[in-house]
């Protein structure tokens, strides 16, 4: 009769291998699942933009703000909070139109990610609503005031919207005042046209009309090819009509070309042309 004892030794040995090998199996596949895991949360954060890029260019901008959402609320220390924010804030301000929802975003990015590259786009858009959507003139010159202080961006551009600001609360000094610094600081700015045309408007407002002569013929001579040098020759005869110079003005009148209102620049030339033959009959 054979013996049992090796096959019991051999029941023993595969126990024992057993034992021995698969807290290792277990371990590796651990290893090999953490491994994948931790990858997979590495990149979810790019799946869930990407895929809220995708819905916003279809329009489903309730979809979109859900994957933006959830990466600011799953990963808000990841690379991709900030602009998930930025692009959430977007989507309150231009799809579903709701400045107040967007600026409360805004906001919530320059407090949360002061050091992100969304922080300027930010605080301009948060100016700009403030200031166009809500209308509130006097708590925007300080959002601008804040944005020119930051020494980054478009100061000349923030310093204009300042002056309209004023200009829009009927503060004319001020921002007539706000405009000589626009010039001043920045003399090779392409806005200095426009900020030649509103100044002379201000100064005309202010009846310092010698005034807005000289900043009309300045933008005429600087930017004889801008929109607003048909405005000032405009402008200027309208000034010479005034003061009584019938025929300068109508010569100017009559040398004017492109202007914005052609209706108006007729009937101009046609009630001055009135004008001077009355007076020269009743000379007569």
């Amino acid at each position: 009769m054979q013996s049992l004892y090796p096959r019991k030794k051999t029941k023993i040995r595969v126990k024992l291998l057993i034992f021995l090998i698969l807290p290792m199996l277990l371990l590796l596949v651990g290893v090999v699942g953490y491994s994948g895991w931790k990858e997979y949360q590495v990149a979810e954060p790019q799946r869930l933009l990407t895929k809220g890029v995708k819905l916003e260019s279809l329009g489903r901008s309730t979809e979109a703000l859900e994957n933006y959402k959830r990466i600011i609320a799953l990963y808000p220390q990841g690379s991709l909070a900030p602009e998930a924010l930025y692009r959430k804030a977007r989507l309150w301000h231009f799809d579903l139109q709701d400045p107040h929802q967007a600026l409360l975003r805004y906001l919530q990015l320059e407090r949360d990610y002061a050091d992100s590259s969304y922080l300027q786009q930010s605080r301009e858009e948060a100016a700009r609503i403030v200031k166009i959507d809500l209308g509130d003139d006097i708590q925007a010159i300080g959002y601008y005031q804040r944005l020119l202080s930051s020494g980054q961006g478009s100061p000349d551009q923030y310093l204009y919207e300042i002056a309209d600001s004023y200009f829009r609360l009927k503060n004319y000094p001020q921002a007539r005042i706000e405009l000589e610094n626009l010039q001043s600081t920045y003399p090779d700015s392409p806005l200095l046209a426009e900020v030649l045309h509103r100044k002379a408007t201000i100064l005309v407002l202010e009846n310092r009309m010698d005034e807005a002569h000289q900043d009309w013929q300045r933008l005429v001579e600087d930017f004889p090819d801008s929109e607003y040098a048909g405005r000032a020759r405009f402008n200027m005869a309208a000034l010479l009509e005034e003061k009584g110079e019938l025929e300068s003005a109508l010569e100017q009148y009559r040398n004017l070309q492109h202007h914005p209102q052609p209706l108006l620049l007729k009937q101009k030339i046609e009630h001055l042309t009135r004008r001077i033959q009355n007076r020269n009959e009743g000379l007569e």
